[in-house]
């Protein structure tokens, strides 16, 4: 089966699928943060309103939570690092960045970095 079938244009998922509350255009770094096993995005995108000014704080929001919440739960996980990869690449092409991540989701930025990276 051809997963890009299923998936819609980049440029229209990384808003969807990562929060960031406090943009910051004069950020010079970004800190990516995947939350942990049933945790959401908001936790992190707070972080942006007290951190240093030259920090943007981005966080993963998985489907079937928070404003996704219509959508079912991720049940693929080469499905889910397709569309982690594909928003993902926009928000880190212009600045440097880190990822923070928790538990299970470690797994989805371990394989999103072999692909960011190949």
């Amino acid at each position: 089966m051809d997963r890009g079938d299923q998936v819609t244009p980049c440029a229209t998922r990384n808003e969807k699928v990562f929060n960031c509350l406090y943009k910051n255009p004069e950020a010079t770094f970004k800190l990516i943060c995947f939350p942990w096993a049933g945790g959401g995005s908001v936790h992190f995108a707070k972080w942006g309103q007290d951190t240093h000014d030259s920090l943007e704080v981005h966080s993963l929001r998985l489907p079937g939570r928070e404003s996704r919440i219509e959508e079912p739960f991720a049940n693929d996980i080469s499905q889910l690092v397709d569309e982690v990869v594909c928003a993902l690449q926009p928000v880190i092409q212009d600045k440097q960045f880190a990822f923070f991540g928790h538990r299970y989701l470690i797994s989805i930025l371990k394989i999103s970095g072999e692909f960011l990276l190949s």
